[in-house]
């Protein structure tokens, strides 16, 4: 009877251990904790600070009109008839802001669109547009907005995304989401500004990321993902964690046994 004990008491260990290393490791991987079905409506309600293009950003600007004439000097090898769009058709068919933070365009000449916004930027070209042609409409866009996304990832590299607006959730998404060793409470950020290099941290196990003024990449953002510190200490633990599972097991298989 006592080693009968002996065994239920030894059996009870193993499976707090095991069940602490198996919380601990949950505790550690999951994104936004705490997400409440009632934060479901949260709200965005920062309003995110909108880029401002720097020399060396690559800008895609068209300008079209109902005169084919106008179109072939400003378009003359339409990217959207383009089969294979890809980043060297976008860097050779666009425009980029040389280092006096200019650009230049048929007809219209240099115009200064350095520490601007796209919206700022397209206001000035339409007004530019319009002083030489009618009804001609200005588009402007990203011409391949770059993020390098580095460290404990499955994917690392270089991605050119094509959506204004891109979450760091779906920037490391594209490279194919964290290993498990990656430190999800510190994800560098590198920044260039007007300013300087700007890097701050973000923490994707707390839920306030969704309010946070970092939520969104900007163009040229490099993100590294710290790797943890424990990282060989938490492959340990999960083999000690399997090794304690089998364990386990034996031991109800040899009580089992004792009782036949």
């Amino acid at each position: 009877m006592q080693k009968f004990c002996h065994i239920i008491k030894l059996s009870l260990f193993v499976i707090v251990v095991t069940t602490f290393f198996s919380c601990s490791s949950y505790r550690k991987m999951t994104y936004l904790q705490n997400l409440s079905s009632s934060d479901s409506l949260i709200v965005n309600t920062y309003q995110t600070q909108e880029y401002r293009v720097q020399p060396g950003d690559i800008l895609y600007i068209r300008i079209v009109s109902l005169s084919k004439e106008i179109n072939e000097l400003f378009n003359p090898t339409d990217i959207i008839q383009t089969v294979n769009i890809n980043e060297a058709s976008l860097y050779y068919k666009s425009y980029q802001i040389f280092e006096d933070g200019n650009i230049e365009l048929p007809v219209i000449g240099k115009v200064n669109v350095a520490n601007k916004t796209l919206f700022e930027i397209h206001n000035i070209l339409q007004n530019k547009t319009s002083e030489y042609f009618k009804e001609a409409y200005v588009v402007v866009k990203y011409g391949g907005f770059k993020v390098t996304v580095l460290g404990e990832v499955r994917k690392p590299g270089v991605f050119y995304l094509y959506n204004s607006k891109v979450t760091i959730l779906e920037a490391l998404g594209n490279a194919g989401d964290l290993t498990e060793y990656a430190n999800r409470e510190k994800i560098l950020v590198l920044r260039n500004t007007v300013k300087g290099l700007k890097t701050f941290k973000l923490n994707l196990l707390d839920k306030t990321l969704l309010n946070s003024p970092n939520l969104y990449v900007q163009p040229n953002d490099i993100i590294y993902v710290e790797a943890l510190k424990t990282k060989s200490w938490r492959l340990n633990s999960y083999n000690i964690s399997i090794i304690l599972s089998s364990i386990s097991t034996l031991i109800l298989v040899i009580n089992f046994v004792l009782k036949l």
